[in-house]
């Protein structure tokens, strides 16, 4: 929008639907036992309702339809590469196609409410998304705790909106109404970290307390799961941002100057480099560690993970055999991937491999650019924001996990993404303009 030719606002109703489906989306995703309760048409309301706030605004969609009718494309056809392509969702299509619109809804919304630039549109977001986040943390360490007090193992666990292994809908359903999240919500909860770390950074006094205090439950959360992979991301990003946060007030001490957050981030690197290379060791002393403490899914985990690392494993409990398939297809076509019909070598474990299998580098890249358009604008201004070392870390973890895991069943992933960057770079702005006036 140019400043000579200002957009008309939107009218009070429209702007008051698309926040009220917004704060409704994020309560229904973040509290399982509302989302149990609601079921999944509540959800699909929540959408719908920004829908009808969408189309009363009727100065945006007169400027930018276009735009508005490209990204409704993108969000109706995105579902369907995944579905043809990578092979997701063969199994219940019309609930995998409604699951996947929820997928990238927030994308959607947070490109609209950029283009806006209405505060309207972000009115108790921030709030809402803060405290339905932390109940359902506490309430899931403490169904944790419970369980490693009375003396049971702690069991690995996951749910999803209808889905769930034969004969446990009902177990599942009864985590979800005590609002127990499960394998969406632990790995966001790990994607949350460094939009954490970077709260705690940027307020004071009893704000920063608070974050801190969170931010110990949430990896508390995240090692009683008992998830592997997340404990490992979790464990590296704290102690990445601890590490670069001391390197910070040791150079402000020592050499009387300060250090930027991305370079204290970056100085870290060569001690994960040790790190890899000692990680034999590690991991083995890892692995011996839980197994004394009681947590057999972890000890089990890792040492499937050391065998994968020493080149000794041969059976398909790991999911090193599950990512070779893809990486013989890439390896077979690096550029267009796999040709129509004669069928893509996928592990239905890694996104990342599979979209590489299935499209070849050149149709990752346009898949990506799909994305972009997506959410065009969501992420301005995140490359001059004090939020930017915090949320290129958080890329980082995203990349990764795409890598060894699959993340486009995860609604709450994207939520946490575009809601964290998009309110990150809000709370932060003000501050660099600002700065003289608080010093």
């Amino acid at each position: 929008m140019s400043p000579s030719s200002p957009m008309p606002k939107a009218s009070a109703l429209s702007a008051g639907l698309c926040n009220a489906s917004l704060l409704l989306y994020i309560l229904w995703l973040l509290l399982p036992a509302v989302q149990t309760i609601g079921g999944a048409l509540a959800g699909g309301a929540t959408v719908a309702v920004f829908g009808v706030g969408l189309l009363l605004d009727f100065p945006y969609l007169k400027s930018r339809w276009p735009r508005v009718l490209l990204r409704l494309l993108l969000m109706a056809a995105l579902p369907l590469v995944l579905r043809f392509f990578l092979r997701r969702g063969t199994d219940h299509f019309l609930g995998y196609y409604a699951q996947q619109v929820m997928f990238w809804f927030p994308l959607l919304f947070c490109g609209y409410a950029r283009d806006r630039e209405d505060p309207r549109l972000w009115r108790w977001v921030k709030e809402t998304l803060l405290c339905a986040f932390a109940l359902t943390t506490l309430t899931t360490l403490g169904w944790l705790i419970q369980g490693m007090l009375r003396g049971g193992r702690i069991y690995a666990y996951a749910r999803s909106l209808g889905s769930g292994e034969p004969g446990r809908e009902a177990y599942l359903t009864e985590l979800m109404l005590r609002n127990i999240g499960g394998y969406d919500f632990i790995y966001a909860s790990v994607l949350s970290l460094p939009l954490t770390c970077f709260a705690m950074q940027q307020y004071r006094g009893w704000k920063r307390l608070g974050f801190s205090v969170f931010c110990i439950l949430q990896y508390g959360m995240i090692a009683l799961s008992q998830y592997t992979y997340a404990l490992i991301f979790a464990t590296a990003l704290l102690v990445m941002e601890g590490l670069a946060a001391l390197l910070r007030r040791l150079s402000l001490r020592l050499f009387k100057r300060p250090m930027s957050v991305l370079a204290s981030l970056l100085w870290t690197l060569p001690l994960f480099l040790a790190v890899f290379l000692a990680r034999v060791p590690l991991v083995s002393w890892a692995a011996s560690l839980c197994r004394h403490l009681g947590m057999e899914n972890f000890s089990i985990s890792l040492h499937q993970l050391l065998d994968a690392m020493s080149g000794t494993i041969t059976d398909s409990a790991t999911r090193l055999d599950y990512y070779r398939l893809p990486l013989q297809g890439i390896a077979a076509s690096p550029l267009l991937g796999a040709l129509p019909g004669t069928g893509a070598l996928l592990s239905q474990h890694s996104d990342l491999l599979d979209l590489l299998s299935a499209l070849g580098i050149l149709g990752g890249l346009a898949f990506i650019a799909l994305v972009w358009l997506l959410g065009q604008g969501s992420l301005r201004g995140a490359f001059h924001s004090e939020a930017r070392p915090h949320l290129l870390l958080q890329w980082a973890v995203l990349l990764a996990l795409t890598v060894v895991s699959t993340v486009v069943y995860s609604r709450e992933i994207p939520l946490l993404l575009c809601l964290g960057a998009t309110l990150s770079m809000m709370a932060a702005a003000p501050q660099t303009g600002a700065s003289s006036k608080a010093k």
